[in-house]
C-alpha cells in the first residue's frame, strides 16, 4: 500500500476543505484509525476511506458515499467515515445527510479525546454549514468549539463575527497595505 505524503494530504485537504486555509493549522491530517484492536479491519477501513476521498476528487461522488458507507458499516464508532461521507454530501448539496453525519461525527469524537483533528474539522464543517442554512448561533457555537481545538480558521470565524473586532480587522489589513506600499 502507498504511503501519502505531505503535499497529498495539503491537496486532499483542499479539495475536501476548500473553505479552510491551506496550511489548515500546520497539522498534518491524521487517521483517527491508528489504534485500532484490529489491524486488518482498520486498514481496510483506511483503504475504503482513501478510496472514497480518490472518487471524490474525480467527482464520482455517489461511488465515493458508497466507499465511506461501507467504512461506516465495518466500523459504526468511526468518526472519520462520517465526516468524509458528510463532506461528499455537501460537495451533492444534500444538506441534511451531511448534517445528521457531521453531527454522528462530533457525537462519536466527542467520546474519545483521539479523535480530536477529526473533531475540530467536523464542527469546523459544521459551523460553515450552519452558517449557509442561516443558523448564525449555532455557527458560532460550533466555531467557538472548534477554535478550542486549535481551528485556526474557526478561530478567525469566531473573530470576524464580533463586530468591535471585525472593524479592527479590516483597519489593521489596510494600515499593513499601506505600509507595504510605502516600503
Amino acid at each position: 500500500m502507498t504511503t501519502i505524503t505531505e503535499n497529498d494530504k495539503y491537496v486532499l485537504n483542499a479539495i475536501f476543505n476548500p473553505n479552510y486555509p491551506l496550511d489548515f493549522d500546520k497539522e498534518p491530517l491524521s487517521s483517527d484509525l491508528t489504534d485500532s484492536k484490529d489491524d486488518k479491519q482498520s486498514l481496510e477501513i483506511k483503504k475504503l476511506e482513501e478510496e472514497g476521498v480518490r472518487l471524490a476528487e474525480q467527482n464520482r461522488l455517489d461511488e465515493a458515499i458508497e466507499h465511506f458507507s461501507q467504512a461506516i458499516l465495518l466500523n459504526p464508532q468511526n468518526p472519520s467515515a462520517y465526516n468524509n461521507r458528510a463532506q461528499a454530501y455537501q460537495l451533492q448539496n444534500k444538506t441534511e445527510e451531511a448534517m445528521a453525519d457531521l453531527t454522528k461525527s462530533i457525537d462519536l469524537c466527542s467520546s474519545e479525546n483521539r479523535h480530536q483533528k477529526t473533531l475540530s474539522l467536523a464542527l469546523t464543517q459544521r459551523g460553515i454549514l450552519n452558517r449557509v442554512l442561516d443558523n448564525e448561533k449555532a455557527s458560532l457555537e460550533d466555531f467557538t468549539q472548534a477554535a478550542e481545538f486549535g481551528s485556526a480558521f474557526a478561530k478567525q470565524q469566531v473573530l470576524l463575527s464580533n463586530p468591535y473586532a471585525a472593524a479592527c480587522n479590516q483597519m489593521l489589513s489596510k494600515m499593513m497595505k499601506e505600509l507595504s506600499h510605502t516600503s
